[in-house]
C-alpha cells in the first residue's frame, strides 16, 4: 500500500471516530455529514432513521426515512428505511380519516408490499378499494382463512351490489311507468336496509314533481282547467281546499258537498264573520240550485254555479264552478272527468297523491311510448295520451294555488 493510500485510510477513519463521537454526543446532522465523507453510507443512512426517530413531526420523519433509503448502499438497509417512510405514510392515512385520494392510498400500499410490510400492504389496498391487490397480497402471504374471507366478503359485496342495482333499476322503471306511489316505497323499504345517494336522489326528485295538494292545473283536451279535488270542497283562509287571502275569511269558512238526495249545498261552519246571500247571513245548508252569489266574511265576493255548460260541463258533470278572489275553479265533488280518465286525490300511509283512474273498457293513458297501468299518480309535466302517435288528451300543469 502506498503512501497515499495508507494517508486516505487514516483520514476516513478519523472522520469514522469523529462522525461516531458526533452521534454519541446527539450531534446527529454532523455525524452524518462525516460518515458520507468517510463514504460509509450505511451507517449515515443508520444515523439518518435515528433522527427519524427523534422528531415530533411526523412528515419530517418521512422526509427523513425518505433520504435514509436513498444514501444507503445495502439493499437490506434501503428496504427497512422504505418499510419505514410506508409504515409512516400509511398511519397518517389513516389518522387523518375520512376519504383519501385512491392514488394516495394505492401508492402507499405498493410501497408496503415492495417493502416486504404484506399485512400492513393488504389493508391499505382495502381502503383503496383494490381487491385484485388485495388478493395477490394476502396469496403471497399465504393467509389462506383470510382469503376465504375475502372471497366470501367480496361475494356478499357482489349480491349487495346487485341487490342495490336491481332496486335502482325498479325505482326508474316505475318512474317511467308513473307509478310514482310504488317507487316511493320501493325506495323506503331499500333505505331502511343502507343508505344509497342514487335512491335518496331519485325520491327528491319524484317529490319535487309530484301532485299531492287538493288544487291542480291540468290541460285536458286543451282546455285549461283548474281543479279542486275531493268530495266536498272547503273554501277558507287556512287548512282549505280553496284558500282565500282574505283576513275577514275564517281558516275553514264554507263547506260545499252533495246532499243525500246529490244535490249540491253550500254551509256556512259557523264562522265569525258569517256568509251572507242578499245580504242576508245564511244559517244551515242552502241548496246551490241554478246559482249563488254569496260574500265570505261580509266582503269577499263568491259565485257558485252548476258546470252544466261547455267543456267544463263534461269534466264535473255533478259539481260546480266556483269563483273567487279572481280564480276560476272546478269543483267535481267526487272524480274529475279528464277525457276517457278519472282524477281523484288519495291520502295512503301518511302521504297524498293525485291519482289517474282509468275506467273499464276507456284506454289506458300512454306516457312517451308506455301503456300505463288502471291507477297512477300525476306528477308535473306528464303528458297523457289514449292512442300512440295521437293528441295529448291530459297535460299536468302543476299544483294549482290559491284564490
Amino acid at each position: 500500500m502506498g503512501l497515499f493510500d495508507r494517508f486516505v485510510r487514516w483520514g476516513e477513519s478519523r472522520r469514522a471516530k469523529e462522525a461516531r463521537a458526533r452521534e454519541l454526543s446527539g450531534e446527529l446532522a454532523s455525524a452524518v455529514e462525516l460518515y458520507l465523507e468517510a463514504e460509509m453510507p450505511d451507517e449515515a443512512a443508520r444515523v439518518l432513521l435515528l433522527r427519524a426517530d427523534a422528531e415530533g413531526s411526523v412528515e419530517q420523519r418521512v422526509a427523513f426515512c425518505a433520504t435514509a433509503a436513498r444514501t444507503a448502499a445495502s439493499a437490506e438497509l434501503r428496504k427497512k428505511a422504505l418499510a419505514r417512510k410506508a409504515l409512516l405514510s400509511f398511519d397518517v392515512i389513516r389518522a387523518r380519516g375520512g376519504p383519501s385520494l385512491r392514488s394516495e392510498l394505492e401508492r402507499v400500499a405498493k410501497e408496503l408490499e415492495e417493502a416486504g410490510e404484506l399485512e400492513r400492504a393488504a389493508e391499505a389496498y382495502v381502503l383503496a378499494g383494490d381487491s385484485e391487490a388485495e388478493v395477490r397480497v394476502l396469496t403471497e402471504m399465504g393467509a389462506i382463512e383470510r382469503l376465504e374471507e375475502r372471497f366470501k366478503a367480496a361475494e356478499t359485496e357482489v349480491r349487495k351490489a346487485r341487490a342495490v342495482a336491481d332496486v335502482r333499476r325498479r325505482i326508474a322503471d316505475l318512474e317511467r311507468c308513473a307509478e310514482r306511489r310504488a317507487a316511493l316505497e320501493a325506495a323506503k323499504a331499500a333505505l331502511a336496509e343502507r343508505e344509497d345517494e342514487v335512491v335518496e336522489a331519485a325520491v327528491r326528485s319524484i317529490r319535487a314533481r309530484l301532485l299531492t295538494g287538493t288544487v291542480v292545473d291540468l290541460a285536458i283536451d286543451g282546455t285549461k282547467v283548474r281543479g279542486a279535488l275531493g268530495e266536498e270542497v272547503t273554501l277558507g283562509r287556512g287548512d282549505a281546499t280553496i284558500v282565500v287571502a282574505a283576513r275577514a275569511v275564517s281558516r275553514v269558512h264554507v263547506r260545499i258537498k252533495k246532499s243525500a238526495s246529490g244535490e249540491a249545498i253550500l254551509e256556512d261552519l259557523g264562522t265569525r264573520n258569517g256568509t251572507t246571500l242578499a245580504g242576508a247571513r245564511i244559517h244551515g245548508p242552502i241548496p246551490i240550485g241554478a246559482g249563488l252569489r254569496v260574500e265570505l266574511g261580509g266582503e269577499v265576493p263568491c259565485s257558485i254555479v252548476p258546470a252544466r255548460e261547455g267543456p267544463e260541463a263534461s269534466m264535473a258533470p255533478a259539481g260546480v264552478i266556483v269563483e273567487v278572489g279572481g280564480a276560476r275553479f272546478v269543483a267535481p265533488l267526487g272524480e274529475l272527468h279528464a277525457g276517457p280518465w278519472r282524477v281523484d286525490r288519495v291520502v295512503s300511509g301518511g302521504d297524498a297523491f293525485v291519482v289517474l283512474r282509468t275506467p273499464e273498457g276507456a284506454p289506458r293513458p300512454i306516457l312517451g311510448e308506455l301503456s300505463l297501468a288502471a291507477e297512477i299518480e300525476l306528477s308535473a309535466g306528464d303528458e297523457l295520451k289514449s292512442a300512440r302517435g295521437g293528441p295529448v288528451r291530459l297535460c299536468v300543469l302543476g299544483g294549482g294555488g290559491g284564490a
